[in-house]
């Protein structure tokens, strides 16, 4: 896993997601809604969304969605507090984060996922 595109509304998070990230090496786009990371996803061709449910004008859930359309190699992190059984089945991301998140937590789960795929960093 090299490229991460990160969507997240919360610009708080967001700078935290992405200096823990960029800090362990990884290339990050940070978007702040779905529909500018949906926008982005065939330009920057991530290994790796990590989006957070509640966002405007694209959901997370909506997000995922479409990743699995467009793109059904990268993977997707759900990192949000939103309850799971609250999504249909086709918004699921393969692994999920619950709020609230630290730096620590959000990276051993970047590296779970990279080592499940077999690409270490």
């Amino acid at each position: 896993m090299q490229k991460i595109l990160i969507a997240e509304d919360d610009p708080v998070l967001s700078m935290i997601y992405e200096i823990t990230l960029t800090e362990a090496g990884f290339e990050v786009l940070l978007c702040h809604d779905g529909q500018e990371a949906f926008e982005a996803l065939a330009g920057f061709a991530p290994d790796l969304v990590i989006t957070d449910h509640s966002m405007p004008r694209m959901s997370g859930g909506d997000l995922i969605s479409a990743v699995r359309r467009t793109c059904p190699q990268t993977a997707t992190l759900m990192a949000s507090g939103v309850d799971t059984h609250l999504l249909r089945a086709d918004q699921h991301a393969d692994a999920r984060l619950e709020k609230p998140i630290t730096p620590g937590r959000l990276l051993d789960m970047v590296r779970a996922m990279e080592a499940a795929q077999g690409q270490g960093h």
